[in-house]
């Protein structure tokens, strides 16, 4: 900033070598541009010595309501002996540059001088404050990142013990009818669960990612529910890369599951299809349960995952429960996706 600072105390010198001049002139004492620029140097780059004391000053001293009478003393005062100082300093060049025949400094220099003290002193405190606030509002936006992100993560945290409460009931239901299904189901279960500590530290994953867990889910309720049970996923492979809020499927599929499927004799099936538009993707869960009531509140996982989506991507991610066309239940998922939202894939 000093750098700055100086480059404009040297354009205005600069600016005012040809005042100098004709001020000479006019007193009778005609001098060359070489001594002109030389006298108009020292004035102003006086002042650039005297900037960070005013500006310090400025700072220290600021004309709040409480203390404005202090400040406005303190700076008549200081700006007085800087005059002074500066006039001393400006009479002692014209002495060695110009000789005995300088002309005095008059009142007009005193006044342009004394103005001069208060426009740097405006500057510096304009240009404060104007750090100041840039300073705030970068604090209050990083503050705001923070409580965004801190409560995405609760919201992500809070699935992690109701997928895990959800999964060991159907275990210990299992476990009274088929123990080799429940040991095997308890091995699926600790696969998910070594998954979901891999990538408990990664708010997004890449889709293909986020299927493969949700495979090893389907899995366990396949050995719960046997024969009857028929799953499928359909993706889009251009949709595969495309990053996704971690955990995001499962509680959606749960669901499906526990409002649906379980409340349903005979045969069932649940659907996944994956399909990119314009705007983004579109993540379809199908079941051919009894289908959502008329009336009903979100439960925990739902409700959750629409507010991460809020959280993530605000108004232009949406989660809709609605009655499938051919019975049953689908939750729709619309994800905005920009360009270049892609995710490289591991190795």
């Amino acid at each position: 900033m000093w750098i700055w600072v100086l480059g404009a105390y040297t354009i205005v010198a600069l600016l005012f070598t040809g005042q100098v001049r004709l001020d000479y002139a006019y007193a009778g004492e005609p001098i060359g541009w070489e001594r002109s620029l030389l006298l108009s140097g020292v004035n102003w780059y006086t002042w650039a010595a005297f900037t960070p004391a005013i500006a310090w000053l400025g700072r220290r001293l600021r004309f709040s309501r409480r203390s404005w009478l202090r400040a406005l003393v303190v700076h008549l005062v200081t700006g007085l002996g800087i005059v002074v100082v500066k006039t001393m300093v400006n009479e002692g060049v014209g002495l060695a540059v110009v000789g005995p025949h300088r002309p005095p400094a008059s009142f007009l220099q005193l006044y342009v001088s004394g103005f001069t003290y208060w426009v740097v002193l405006g500057a510096s405190l304009s240009i404060r404050e104007r750090r100041d606030r840039r300073e705030r509002e970068i604090r209050a936006s990083k503050l705001e990142t923070d409580l965004a992100r801190a409560r995405l993560e609760t919201l992500r945290l809070r699935l992690h013990p109701h997928f895990l409460f959800n999964t060991l009931n159907g275990v210990l239901g299992l476990m009274r009818e088929d123990v080799d299904a429940a040991d095997r189901m308890l091995t699926r279960l600790s696969e998910l669960l070594r998954s979901t500590l891999e990538g408990a530290d990664r708010p997004e994953v890449p889709l293909r990612l986020e299927l493969e867990f949700l495979e090893k889910y389907l899995e366990i309720h396949r050995i719960r529910f046997g024969a009857r049970l028929h799953t499928e996923i359909r993706a889009e492979p251009s949709a595969l890369d495309i990053p996704v809020p971690t955990l995001l499927l499962q509680p959606l599929v749960e669901n499906a599951f526990q409002h649906g499927i379980s409340r349903k004799p005979g045969p069932v099936s649940v659907t996944v299809e994956v399909t990119r538009t314009e705007a983004g993707l579109e993540i379809a869960i199908t079941d051919d349960g009894p289908g959502p009531p008329a009336r009903s509140e979100l439960g925990t996982g739902l409700d959750t995952t629409r507010r991460r989506l809020e959280h993530s991507y605000g108004s232009a991610a949406s989660l809709d429960l609605e009655r499938a066309a051919g019975g049953g239940a689908r939750a729709v998922v619309k994800i905005p996706v920009a360009g270049g939202r892609e995710m490289a894939r591991r190795p």
